[in-house]
């Protein structure tokens, strides 16, 4: 009898962590923007978590513009809690060409070891219709 209370206890016990985990796992996140602009654009954004009462860094974007007025690149950071700094993370730079109205976009990660953004380096061409979506 002790044996099959104690079981149930037990198995009650798993139930509600299991359910205290899908939930927390399905609440959203709370993030906070804090967006530095000069003349009207953009220059960066930080991303902070609110855990707890607390802001977290999480990520930092850095942009460039050409004299068009157009994004010209894309520099993120992750925060390093360890090291207290941000890191590198990637580098998305964009040319526009006029003469078949595409955008040229060029990805590439940062790596640690040769300090450059030379990893998982991709290409790709969009319709220069599509600026305003990609920048917003």
């Amino acid at each position: 009898m002790k044996k099959s209370v104690l079981t149930k206890g037990v198995l009650a016990l798993v139930v509600l962590f299991v359910c205290s985990l899908a939930i927390s796992a399905s609440s959203p996140r709370n993030y906070i923007y804090d967006t530095k602009e000069e003349n009207g654009k953009i220059v960066s954004k930080v991303i902070f978590l609110q855990e707890e009462g607390l802001l977290n860094k999480e990520v930092k974007y850095e942009f460039a513009y050409n004299e068009a007025g157009k994004v010209t690149e894309k520099k993120a950071f992750r925060w390093d809690k360890k090291g207290e700094s941000w890191e590198p993370f990637y580098l998305t730079t964009y040319t526009y060409n006029t003469d078949n109205n595409e955008i040229h976009s060029v990805y590439a990660m940062w790596n640690k070891t040769t300090k450059d953004f030379s990893v998982n380096v991709q290409e790709m061409n969009l319709p220069a219709l599509n600026y305003d979506s990609i920048f917003q």
